[in-house]
């Protein structure tokens, strides 16, 4: 077998997911086992050792991903039916060892699922696809997991009994809310709330059986507690739980808050759409497709399924490469529109930093623009580099086009940032001159003038909240202070207030 890749949404995997759909076809294989027993780990091992149309491996948990190629002129369909029959088998060669402990031989067997990207078309981004067929594959392995898993019928009494005490028992954990963070995007998750079914903590299961039933659309009931969500009972979670040899009678007339996942996935409304997809993925596995309760002032607003959020986030970061700088991949003038109307809108202090270099047409002129692009894009990863050093995850980067930058941050920290950005560049600036020692540089009217090369300015804004802004204001604005700044000889940053009536100037 080929050497295996590892990592979810890697560059690498992306590229090869691209190359083997052209080339036939993509496969995936969901296992889920039970974690701590050597001997299913060791098969699944062995079986992952002899796969050699495996391409990339990715585990979470208890759960695991397997990427197959097509080999050869066999269908890709075929090949991975055929690699998950083999694991099968090697599973079912574990029943009846001694060794086996018998309270574990119910999950000595995986769930297996398997789901296909065929070479055709599909419509579908690399990225999507990924996604498209890791929800298939789990989804599989959890339809065919009666056929799949070696069960002990004793042991899974025992287990769901076990199950059941500690379910009349618990006390219950408080619910997980996320309060939203200034964040770059404008999309709230509270535009993605639809309505969802609500019942009381004391509703029978049997009551949210009969409307699951009624209505096949409906996936999910949340349970609320004077308008507070407390927990959720997914349509398949329950199915799962009424099958089993003793569901009925164990659960059937109990409360549902008895049953229900007392720990779901509650954000504010105004929490950033990616912000919420990256909390979804960071949940236990076995939660990964609840959906995500919305609230506001902690009264639930509506719910949020996780494909709906990945496919926002998909029309999001199409339109972000759309807008952004070819050179730099950065945010391009539009974004950066939007990111200040939104700061603006917000109404809270924040610091805008406009980022230009001296010198950039001398440069040009006498390196060539080859050197001039690396140039720019140095100063984009300078920018990037001390924002995620030294700002929060909020900060905002942006390319206005040619050597002009923007940086939007908060204003307690924008000195210390101006500061760290000009050491930095200055510490590298002169690797560009290839070891020709600068003295001199040719201005914009030709005239020689004594210089060291490019330097950077910077015009540093803070607004305070409350005096009343525009973002044409800010622009003309930065442009004085800029102009201030390219005035001075060197590396330097000017600063000033916006309070409307005046305006105060530091330098460095």
């Amino acid at each position: 077998m080929d050497e295996v890749g590892f990592g979810l949404f890697n560059r690498e995997l992306i590229r090869r997911m691209k190359k083997h759909r052209q080339d036939g076809g993509i496969g995936v294989i969901h296992v889920r086992s039970r974690p701590g027993f050597p001997a299913a780990e060791a098969a699944i091992k062995n079986w992952e050792n002899g796969e050699s149309a495996m391409f990339w491996r990715q585990q979470l948990e208890a759960e695991c991903f397997y990427f197959l190629r097509k080999l050869k002129d066999e269908p890709i369909q075929a090949s991975v039916e055929k690699a998950a029959e083999r694991l099968k088998s090697r599973l079912q060669q574990l029943v009846g060892n001694e060794k086996m402990p018998s309270y574990e031989s119910w999950s000595v067997g995986a769930a297996v699922g398997i789901a296909v990207a065929h070479s055709i078309s599909t419509g579908y981004s690399a990225e999507t696809d990924i996604y498209r067929l890791l929800l298939e594959a789990a989804e599989s392995g959890k339809r065919n997991e009666a056929t799949c898993v070696i069960r002990d019928d004793a042991a899974a009494m025992r287990l769901d009994n076990a199950r059941a005490a500690a379910d009349l028992t618990s006390e219950g954990s408080q619910p997980r809310t996320y309060r939203p963070e200034l964040q770059g995007r404008t999309v709230r998750i509270g535009e993605l709330a639809n309505p969802v079914p609500l019942f009381p903590p004391q509703a029978r299961v049997s009551e949210i059986a009969y409307l699951f039933d009624a209505d096949a659309r409906t996936q999910a009931a949340v349970i609320v507690d004077h308008g507070r969500p407390v927990g959720i009972l997914m349509k398949e979670k329950l199915h799962q739980m009424l099958a089993g040899q003793f569901g009925l009678p164990l659960y059937w007339n109990r409360p549902v808050e008895r049953i229900m996942n007392g720990q779901p996935l509650i954000v504010d409304e105004q929490l950033p759409v990616e912000q919420v997809s990256q909390l979804a993925m960071a949940s236990d596995f076995s939660q990964l497709y609840d959906v995500v309760l919305i609230t506001k002032n902690g009264q639930l607003t509506g719910a949020a399924s996780l494909r709906s959020i990945l496919e926002c986030i998909t029309a999001l970061r199409t339109e972000a490469a759309r807008g952004a700088n070819p050179l730099t991949g950065l945010p391009g003038n539009e974004e950066i529109q939007r990111e200040l109307e939104r700061r603006i809108e917000l109404g809270l202090p924040f610091a805008v930093i406009y980022a230009d270099l001296d010198y950039f047409k001398w440069y040009n002129d006498c390196f060539g623009f080859v050197l001039g692009d690396d140039l720019i894009r140095y100063l984009a990863d300078v920018l990037r580099k001390e924002q995620e050093r030294l700002g929060s995850g909020a900060d905002f980067t942006g390319h206005i086009g040619g050597d002009d930058f923007i940086a939007v941050t908060g204003a307690d920290r924008a000195e210390l940032l101006c500061r760290s950005v000009i050491e930095r560049f200055d510490s590298g600036i002169k690797a560009f001159y290839g070891g020709v020692e600068v003295t001199t540089c040719r201005d914009r009217h030709g005239h020689i003038i004594q210089q060291e090369g490019v330097s950077l300015s910077l015009s540093l804004m803070l607004w305070d909240g409350e005096v009343p802004v525009t973002t044409e204001y800010i622009s003309r604005f930065s442009a004085m202070l800029k102009k201030q700044a390219k005035a001075r000889k060197g590396s330097t940053y000017v600063m000033d207030h916006i309070t409307g009536a005046h305006h105060r100037e530091e330098r460095l």
